[in-house]
């Protein structure tokens, strides 16, 4: 049974272990202060990790120069936010009552993180993806330094599907 459909992507997680951080209480009450969230989120525990997903719908976008970089900044606040979000709960701070029981599993400090935003698009905007992936790499690259994340990107849908594993995007 499919997780969650949106913007022409969706994504089947293999168990229960997915969720939606915009249903989180710990999320509502401070998304009224401009604190955004990737829209769906999975933890694989045979690698005790999370997979944190953004899906978009480019394909009637034009992506001009000012757009991908309006883009990839509106991606980056997403991912930075969402990181926020689960460093509160991994170092148990005072907020984390708030989010602990909404996640699956409170990260712990060998848990890691693998942020993908996944567009659809037509082939026409697959090298705009790629400057947006660009970007955005640039963006983020502080963040997963200080915090060890490997793995960062943005991808064209078809790319996902071959590339995101059990299945979990068609």
């Amino acid at each position: 049974m499919p997780f969650l459909t949106e913007s022409n992507i969706t994504l089947t997680f293999p168990d229960a272990n997915g969720l939606r951080i915009a249903n989180c209480n710990g999320y509502k009450a401070l998304s009224g202060f401009s604190f955004k969230e990737m829209d769906a989120c999975w933890y694989e525990q045979n690698s005790n990790t999370y997979w944190l997903f953004e899906l978009k719908d480019f394909s009637s976008a034009a992506l001009d120069k000012k757009s991908i970089e309006e883009r990839s900044w509106d991606i980056a606040k997403k991912a930075y936010d969402s990181l926020c979000f689960f460093l509160s709960s991994k170092n148990q701070y005072p907020f984390a009552v708030d989010i602990d029981p909404c996640l699956p599993y409170v990260p712990d400090v060998n848990t890691e993180f693998k942020f993908v935003t996944i567009i659809h698009c037509d082939s026409s905007q697959r090298a705009g993806v790629q400057l947006i992936n660009e970007k955005f790499r640039n963006k983020f690259k502080p963040y997963a330094e200080l915090f060890n994340i490997s793995y960062y990107a943005v991808v064209e849908h078809s790319r996902a599907i071959r590339m995101i594993p059990h299945g979990i995007v068609s």
